[in-house]
């Protein structure tokens, strides 16, 4: 199981640096407020998407065994899922600033694969299935890429198709999208407390002791 995370981590690290999809995905769409002018004043109007509280004083034993799970698993594989994303930022910026041709592009990409499975591969075997599984579906967030799309891209259809069959065996689904509002709303409210400064408390409160310190390989220690 743990070559399957292995595997997937692994690939989806390098198949974030081809050319063809870091530059074409990891840009954002930008989207334009509405406004109306009121006199002097300008009120921008937009949706804010409804905030789901969860009773957790009414918590059945059962559901709060599965949000400790959560809360844990999710300390382990949010972190590097930012962290790939922010090499991936770092490397679009660094081949627009300095104007790379594509064989230079190829040949930093080339060494900067060997390098990730290198420094990662250690990391990603410690992780349990279910924590490589939530970090590949983060990363799915923070990039707007499913894993079955970037291995049918950089790997070939016939491989994301062998690893969409392995990972139904153990009831992931590698097409299916991250979705915010529905089947991952559960990780997306965590994801908000992260962004609010919020999740160290919350780990506290769960657990009674600190947000354990993941594995920063020495090179990307900032």
């Amino acid at each position: 199981m743990k070559n399957l995370v292995l595997f997937l981590a692994a690939a989806l690290c390098a198949a974030l640096f081809s050319p063809s999809l870091s530059a074409q995905n990891t840009r954002r769409e930008l989207k334009v407020m509405e406004y109306y002018v009121n006199g002097q004043d300008t009120i921008f109007i937009d949706e804010i998407p409804p905030a789901v509280i969860h009773p957790r004083q009414t918590m059945s034993k059962r559901d709060w065994v599965k949000y400790y799970k959560r809360v844990h698993n999710f300390s382990k594989a949010y972190p590097y899922a930012l962290m790939i994303s922010e090499i991936i930022q770092e490397t679009d910026s660094l081949f627009e600033a300095e104007h790379y041709t594509r064989r230079q592009r190829d040949k930093y990409l080339g060494k900067m694969k060997d390098d990730l499975l290198k420094d990662f591969d250690p990391i990603f075997r410690k992780l349990t299935l279910k924590q490589g599984l939530m970090m590949i579906r983060l990363i799915d967030r923070e990039c707007g890429m499913t894993p079955y799309y970037i291995l049918k891209n950089y790997l070939g259809g016939a491989t994301a198709s062998f690893w969409q069959g392995v990972a139904k065996l153990f009831k992931g689904n590698l097409k299916q999208p991250y979705d915010r509002f529905g089947e991952d709303k559960d990780l997306e409210e965590l994801v908000g407390y992260w962004e609010r400064g919020e999740f160290d408390n919350l780990y506290w409160l769960v657990f009674g002791k600190p947000r354990p310190e993941i594995i920063i390989p020495e090179r990307f220690k900032k």
